[in-house]
This record gives structure tokens, C-alpha cells and sequence, in this order.
């Protein structure tokens, strides 16, 4: 009788857990923000702005063009997490970060520092560390606002894809939350992130098109001064430079290019640059890394010498000219070309972090630390003070490894005969 007695009860209670889960949540009783933005307050410490999705299908704009369809909602409030539950006053929802994708502070905010907001955030047990961080050149309330897509209709996948551009592009970095608590609390580097900020389309005019004007190569773009036109206006473009959790300055486009290069997470990118031999054609390539750098560091008269030897694969892409460069005699010229321009660019990087920003973004402080016996000795040096006071000795070397789909350059012939370019 006891053994029946007891095979009921546990039958009952197996039968009370399997039944259900009694914390199960239905996804549309929740709302997921993907975008979290962090301004100045002007009624409390905090303006704190989010984005979105809408559940169901998107919507269509006056041109017929399907939009991705979120909302924007924002708040004050005394600190970030407080304000989650402050949104659900208009949203009625309960509102999660489970799934937030990108935090975006103000450069304002990210002048005064930022590490109290990080290391605030950092116990809320729905915060991943996978989250992107970015720093924009005005408001993150206008950045948000202005987060629109005409392609696809779901918000997540669209924030996921635009953040992750840095890994097709290389016009800025991809910097998680993890990655940049840890650097804001290293003494061997110093944090970066994603320089973002909103493109009023004031650099494409209409004027004059008959002006015969030279390409300009190797120019680097922050934030609002790509020439594009179009029907989202925020943008990606260089690199937020702090020291500390305060941001000292930034890098532009391609100064960020060099900074991958060196870093190791250059991932690839299309590098234009002007022909030596005929300056107003233009000499197109893709660039890679063909192994990661190799970093040794060691003192000198008691200062610091980092050499960096950096080898590239390069494949051409395009010729604006005649000259036969796939030629075997050929071929050393061009990597001589496309090596000087690189170089040119990587050791002015390296000198205005070093002499304007003194801020060692590349982690040269891992390397450096390997001439310490003890960790205590290597604390007392305190290496982010002598980074500007180090010989930084770059060694590139580039190798063109495809010549594009051309076997030889082709002359071009007209009424008059052949045509000299």
C-alpha cells in the first residue's frame, strides 16, 4: 500500500511539472528593443531613446517601396535600466533587453567618459556581451530616428546587418560590449568603437558636371561628409578613439583601415589609389591581410621599440589606363605602388595616436608587457603613459596575387587611329 501510495504521488507530480512551462512568456507580451540610445537629460540625468519592431507585416512608403516598420519611443529618466520599465508606460508591454543589439552613446556623453554607464550595465542579467557600441557625432535620438531601411521588412536583421558592415567594408570598427568593458579596464590598451552620425546629403550638389575633375584617392570620411544621396541617413564611418571610458578623438574612413590593418582585424576592403606613372587614372584593388601581424617589443636606451611586420595580398580589380602591368617586370611596380600608399597611411595613424590622442588603440601593451618578469613591475612602468614615447617600426609587405579577369591590356581605336591613355 505505501509503494502505491507513493507511485501515485510521484505520478501526480510528474504529471504538475510536465504539463507546462510556468514561466512561459507568448513573444508578443513582450517588446524587444534592438537600438538603445543615451543622450544628456535636460529634466534628469538621462535622455535614453529606443527602437523597435512593429509586429507584423512593414509598411509602404508614397514612392511603393517597402520600409522596415518600427516604432521610436524615448524617455528621462535617472539611470538606463530604470527607464526599461518607464517605456512600458506608452509601449503597455513589457519591455526586455534580451535582444538588444547596439547601445548608442552621444559624443557628448562619451567626451565626459562613459565607464560609469558600462560598468552600471554590466550586471543587468539581460545584457549581452555581444551588444555593439557606438558613439555618434551629435544626438543618438537623431542617429535612431533616421535608422530606416527600404530593404526587408524585418528591424533586427536589418540593425544586425548594417552594424556588421565594418567586416565587408572596413570603413569602421565592430566593437562588442565585452570587448570594450575589458579594454576600459585594461592597462595594456585602450577601448575604441563604431563613430556613427547622421548624413544630410549636403555634399552631393548640382552643379556644374562638365568640370573635368582628377580622382582624389585615399581620402577618409567621418560621419556626414560621405558625398551620398539616398533614403537612410544615418551612417558608419571611422573609429571613436578614447582614453579611458573618455573619448579623446576619432579616426576617419581609412585611418580606421590602417588601424585594422595593424590590429589584425582588417577583414578586407576596396583600396582606389592614384597611378604614379599617370596620376589622373586611377589603380583599383582589394586588399587583405594574408596572415596576422607579427608584433615583437623590446627597450632601447629604456624605451620602447615595437616592430609590426605586416604582409597583404592584393588582387587588382581594375586599370584606368594602358599600362601593361601584368606583365611579369610589371608586377613589382605595382606592389611598390600600392605598398608606399598603404605605408604612407599606417605610420601617420600610428603617429596621431600616439602624439595627438596618446592613446594605444592597438594593444601594443601585450607585447610590450612580455619584458616584464611580474605583473607588479609591469603595473609600476604604467605602459598607456609611455605608448607616445615608443618607436613603432612598420614593415610592410604587399604581394598582387590576381591581375582580375584580363589576361592583357587591350589597345582602344577610334576613326583616327589608335588612342593614347
Amino acid at each position: 500500500m505505501y509503494r502505491r501510495i507513493s507511485l501515485i504521488l510521484l505520478l501526480l507530480m510528474l504529471a504538475t511539472l510536465f504539463s507546462g512551462c510556468y514561466d512561459a512568456v507568448e513573444i508578443d507580451d513582450q517588446v524587444y528593443p534592438v537600438i538603445l540610445g543615451v543622450d544628456v537629460g535636460t529634466n534628469n540625468k538621462f535622455k535614453i531613446t529606443i527602437q523597435y519592431p512593429v509586429y507584423g507585416a512593414g509598411n509602404r512608403n508614397t514612392e511603393g517601396t517597402q520600409r522596415t516598420q518600427a516604432n521610436v519611443a524615448v524617455v528621462e529618466s535617472p539611470s538606463i535600466i530604470e527607464s526599461v520599465e518607464m517605456f512600458e508606460q506608452e509601449i503597455s508591454r513589457e519591455v526586455t533587453l534580451k535582444h538588444l543589439k547596439v547601445i548608442v552613446f552621444s559624443e557628448k556623453i562619451a567626451m565626459k567618459g562613459i565607464g560609469s554607464y558600462i560598468l552600471g550595465i554590466q550586471r543587468f542579467r539581460d545584457m549581452r556581451s555581444t551588444v555593439a557600441i557606438t558613439v555618434v557625432k551629435d544626438k543618438a535620438e537623431d542617429f535612431i530616428r533616421e535608422n530606416l531601411s527600404i530593404v526587408g521588412e524585418s528591424l533586427p536583421k536589418m540593425v544586425e546587418l548594417f552594424f556588421s558592415q565594418p567586416l565587408h567594408n572596413s570603413y569602421s570598427v565592430q566593437e562588442k560590449f565585452f570587448n570594450f568593458y575589458r579594454s576600459v579596464l585594461s592597462n595594456y590598451e585602450q577601448p575604441v568603437a563604431a563613430y556613427g552620425g547622421v548624413n544630410n546629403y549636403q555634399n552631393v550638389r548640382d552643379e556644374d558636371s562638365s568640370k573635368d575633375i582628377s580622382p582624389i584617392t585615399g581620402k577618409g570620411y567621418l560621419p556626414g561628409e560621405i558625398p551620398r544621396k539616398g533614403s537612410a541617413k544615418r551612417e558608419l564611418s571611422g573609429t571613436a578613439v578614447f582614453n579611458g571610458d573618455k573619448m579623446v578623438g576619432r579616426l576617419d574612413s581609412y585611418e580606421t583601415r590602417y588601424f585594422l590593418l595593424v590590429e589584425g582585424e582588417f577583414k578586407g576592403a576596396t583600396v582606389t589609389i592614384n597611378d604614379r606613372h599617370k596620376p589622373d587614372t586611377v589603380i583599383v584593388c582589394y586588399i587583405k591581410l594574408s596572415g596576422k601581424p607579427k608584433v615583437k617589443a623590446h627597450f632601447s636606451d629604456g624605451k620602447p621599440v615595437i616592430d609590426v611586420n605586416l604582409k597583404v595580398d592584393a588582387d587588382i580589380i581594375s586599370i584606368h589606363n594602358k599600362t601593361p602591368y601584368e606583365k611579369v617586370y610589371m608586377i613589382q611596380d605595382l606592389n611598390s605602388q600600392i605598398n608606399d600608399f598603404l605605408l604612407k597611411g599606417i605610420n601617420k595613424t600610428i603617429e596621431k595616436t600616439q602624439k595627438v590622442y596618446k592613446s594605444d588603440i592597438f594593444g601594443f601593451g601585450y607585447h610590450v608587457a612580455d619584458n616584464f618578469k611580474t605583473i607588479q613591475e609591469w603595473e609600476n612602468y604604467n605602459w598607456l603613459s609611455h605608448y607616445e614615447d615608443a618607436k613603432i617600426n612598420v614593415n610592410l609587405d604587399v604581394k598582387v596575387r590576381r591581375m582580375g579577369a584580363g589576361f592583357y591590356t587591350s589597345d582602344i581605336w577610334n576613326s583616327k587611329g589608335k588612342v593614347e591613355k
